[in-house]
């Protein structure tokens, strides 16, 4: 529990050495789920801007190129009905 709470209090992991070799870094979970968050924040600029950089293409181009629902997503998967109410771990 002393290296959970020292990586705590330091923001940070604490690697674990085997004769001066890293084998591990040991992070408290609050550490742990910082580090998730910002992971998932640059995910999603990232795809935001890499949407952005395509519609900027395509918006440069005399005849840009459209995909339907079913070119982009598949056919089966265009096709499933999304029903709001039910409990699918998104909210």
């Amino acid at each position: 529990m002393d290296v959970f709470e020292k990586s705590e209090e330091l923001k940070q992991g604490i690697y674990i050495l085997n004769r001066n070799d890293v084998v591990g870094v040991v992070l408290s979970k609050e550490v742990y789920e910082g580090l998730l968050s910002q992971i998932e924040e640059l995910e999603e600029k990232t795809c935001e801007a890499e949407v952005a950089r395509r519609i900027a293409i395509q918006d440069s181009q005399e005849n840009p190129v459209r995909f339907t629902v079913e070119e982009v997503m598949g056919e089966e998967l265009a096709n499933t009905k999304y029903d709001p109410d039910e409990a699918d771990g998104w909210e």
